[in-house]
């Protein structure tokens, strides 16, 4: 007979709903058939309960042995994110501004323009001919700074949305890179102290950066860069890292 399991509605920091073990009444995610905190399964042995839910590999092949060291992921995923576009608030805006300049050249004839000043201080000096190949020229090298222009924003963007954060109950990883992708983690119970920093314009826009202060020897500092939702962000690893120290039984000293 299945144990009844009270369902808890999704909390603000996951995007997961979850409910109480009977065993250890900690939370854990809704689909779970094992506790993760105390091992216990809810439905009955694994076997059973996997099959049940259709967890077990399709592979009718397989052995027992091999079916019953199937296991589901455990980790709760607490939080995920890149860094927002808004983090290149600045380069936009003079993109946008050498952009704007460039089009204009382009469309506004250098003739007409020649034409005017020579209404104000006749005789010309610039044969017709000659005004032409400067306008061609003067097009030209507005719509290939325009061209350089959105190719570099383009390439930083790509660059920037690259970057993928994940948070977990036991470690914090990340991953960069377009060509050579890059994989690392800090272990959450080596953070020992965080901080987030906005400015006005950035709390307008609802974007910050966090930053972690840990005792992992490749990244003592370590800063989630102008990502969205920033403040659940800093609350999630707060919590989490609590937790871990709590579990590993961590004292931080100054």
């Amino acid at each position: 007979m299945l144990k009844q399991v009270n369902s808890i509605p999704p909390t603000p920091r996951s995007r997961h709903r979850t409910k109480s073990c009977p065993f250890c009444a900690e939370a854990i995610r809704y689909e779970a058939v094992k506790c993760r905190y105390c091992g216990e399964f809810l439905y009955g042995d694994r076997r059973e309960t996997a099959a049940k839910f259709g967890l077990l590999p399709p592979d009718p092949e397989m052995s027992e042995g091999e079916q019953e060291d199937f296991e589901e992921d455990e980790d709760d995923l607490l939080w995920r994110g890149r860094p927002s576009v808004l983090a290149l608030g600045r380069k936009l805006v003079a993109t946008a501004l050498l952009v704007g300049v460039c089009w204009t050249v382009f469309k506004y004839p250098v003739t007409a323009l020649v034409a005017y000043v020579d209404a104000l201080i006749p005789p010309a000096t610039l044969e017709t001919e000659m005004l032409v190949r400067v306008e061609g020229w003067l097009d030209l090298g507005a719509l290939v700074l325009m061209g350089l222009a959105a190719l570099v924003l383009l390439c930083r963007i790509v660059a920037l949305k690259s970057i993928y954060y994940e948070v977990t109950p036991d470690r914090i990883e990340w991953s960069r890179g377009i060509f050579d992708r890059q994989v690392d983690n800090i272990d959450m119970f080596r953070v020992i102290d965080l901080k987030l920093r906005r400015s006005l314009l950035e709390a307008i826009l609802g974007i910050g950066t966090v930053t972690l202060t840990t005792k992992d020897d490749s990244d003592p500092h370590f800063d989630f860069v102008k990502v969205s939702g920033c403040r659940d962000l800093y609350n999630v690893i707060k919590e989490a890292g609590l937790e871990a120290d709590k579990v590993r039984n961590v004292i931080h000293m100054e």
